[in-house]
């Protein structure tokens, strides 16, 4: 499975685990909250709440109808229609409420009202409605109680404001009369009724409710999935992409191409294993390359010795025959033992630069083993350069450089051998110049030689360290390989540029301790 879909899983895997607990805790409390809000305690309360408020209307009701009773009666007697209620005063006209008896007229009761009995007439508002349809408002409502319309419900369910009681007479005649209800009762019952129609509504909407939760959760989890596999995505590719590189670059790598780095674009953990990637592969690669030109050095090496094997030997036994064929010769031609007499020379002195030929090659192919020791680098080079009298020497010696570990006479041969090598190249030039210079370059130390010379072409200087690539007539090519093979020995490299002299500069880099290990 590649990474990107396993980054992809993964996120989408802790949005749903991170979800499921988040539902149930969520549905928990919601069920809870519904629970509280929808109990059966609080209905029941609700309920007998309710009860309690019709009750008491009922009870106002009552009340109001047995007071109009109990007047009725009370008017039938002062009218003289009901002799039996006359003489039971107060409560005959009760009994015969309680008993139903009404006697009583339309013309008694107008006559009640009119008289003090009119005081009694219980209600705040009275209406007689006669036999022939003609209404006598017997007593009319004040208007406090007939305009009181604050706090009526929106639900159109206000709770009543009169409580009425209705008499019929014995005429025919319709006598009712209205008492206002309490605002205090009022207030409370519409508070009662409308808690109770918002219960009620809530629990037969309980599932609708239920769902109005669940839908907008389900939905913004529906969203929030593509919205962080996008996020992931975006983020997988800020981190494959490096990986993707670094895969590619090690495949670069197996395949032989050195030369291959990767991007660096920030400093995560990721560019930072790419810093370090980029640094293997260029201390691998100057590790390649070293170790190339040590195989090739010892190649070099093994042939001049064997060269010098091979030429050595000869060399004796030429001399000691041409030697013993002049001193055997006891001839009396003059001219003939000059002649042997010159030749033998010649053949003396050319035995003798073979020799010495030789010696140089054999030299060269001994390995260079340093004896590492503390080394003042600018002091060595600012001796080399007093030693030179045809050039003009130029110092521009690092003054904070300090000391190297290195092999002190391997390093004054090989800073000679480079001052020789440019006083042959300065050899036309008016006044010949030769510059020393040393920078220090992190862990390592630099020494550059320049003079102005011709210099080397570009095309020449990957092979200027060849044995036997000489740029002078008569010479061997042993110097600069020579050069190469101290510092390949002291773990530095060495290299050729164009100088500022107008010739060439050959740039010397050597570590301060080559025998410290390096990461």
């Amino acid at each position: 499975m590649r990474l990107f879909t396993r980054l992809a899983l993964l996120v989408v895997s802790l949005i749903v685990l991170l979800a499921v607990p988040a539902a149930w805790m969520a549905r928990k409390t919601v069920t809870r909250i519904l629970n509280v809000g929808l109990s059966s305690e609080i209905d029941t309360a609700l309920k007998s709440g309710v009860s309690r408020a019709r009750d008491q209307y009922q009870c106002l009701s009552r009340g109001l109808a047995d007071s109009l009773g109990v007047w009725v009666a009370e008017a039938a007697g002062q009218g003289g229609r009901s002799e039996g209620v006359a003489r039971a005063g107060a409560e005959g006209a009760a009994r015969a409420a309680a008993e139903g008896v009404v006697l009583t007229t339309a013309a008694d009761v107008l006559r009640a009202v009119a008289g003090p009995a009119g005081a009694r007439l219980p209600g705040t508002q009275a209406v007689l409605k006669l036999p022939d349809g003609t209404i006598r408002v017997l007593r009319s409502a004040p208007s406090d109680t007939t305009t009181d319309t604050a706090g009526v419900p929106p639900s159109g369910y206000p709770p009543p404001r009169t409580a009425d009681a209705t008499r019929t007479l014995a005429d025919g005649s319709v006598l009712t009369v209205r008492c206002p209800t309490s605002q205090a009762w009022r207030s409370d019952a519409r508070a009662i009724s409308s808690a109770f129609q918002m219960v009620r509504g809530q629990q037969y909407l309980r599932k609708e409710l239920e769902r109005s939760f669940w839908l907008p959760f389900l939905g913004l989890y529906a969203v929030s999935i593509p919205v962080a596999l996008l996020v992931a995505g975006s983020l997988a590719r800020g981190l494959l992409v490096p990986v993707q590189r670094l895969v590619h670059a090690t495949h670069e790598v197996g395949a032989g191409n050195w030369n291959v780095r990767v991007p660096i674009t920030g400093r995560d953990e990721i560019n930072r294993l790419g810093e370090q990637f980029n640094d293997m592969v260029w201390r691998l690669d100057a590790q390649s390359r070293r170790l190339v030109e040590l195989e090739t050095m010892a190649g070099w090496r093994e042939m001049a010795r064997a060269l010098a094997h091979e030429v050595r030997n000869p060399l004796t036994p030429i001399q000691l025959t041409v030697e013993e064929m002049r001193e055997r010769y006891r001839g009396d031609d003059l001219e003939y033992a000059a002649l042997l007499d010159k030749c033998s020379g010649i053949v003396f002195r050319q035995v003798e630069s073979l020799r010495n030929v030789v010696a140089r090659f054999r030299d060269f192919s001994r390995p260079v083993e340093p004896r590492f020791a503390l080394v003042d680098l600018n002091a060595l080079a600012a001796d080399v350069g007093a030693l030179q009298r045809d050039l003009h020497v130029e110092l521009d010696l690092a003054p904070d450089l300090g000391t190297i570990r290195a092999d002190d006479d391997q390093l004054r041969q090989l800073l000679m051998n480079l001052a020789r090598n440019a006083q042959t190249a300065t050899a036309g030039c008016e006044s010949p110049r030769l510059r020393l210079a040393t920078r220090a370059a992190g862990d390592n130390v630099v020494l550059e030689v320049e003079d102005n010379g011709p210099g080397i072409p570009a095309e020449e200087r990957e092979r200027v360290f060849e044995p036997y690539r000489s740029g002078s007539a008569g010479g061997l090519g042993l110097g600069l390989a020579l050069v190469k093979g101290i510092v390949l020995a002291h773990g530095g490299s060495v290299r050729v540029e164009e100088g500022r002299l107008g010739g060439a500069r050959l740039c010397v880099e050597l570590r301060r301790d080559p025998e410290a290990k390096h990461d």
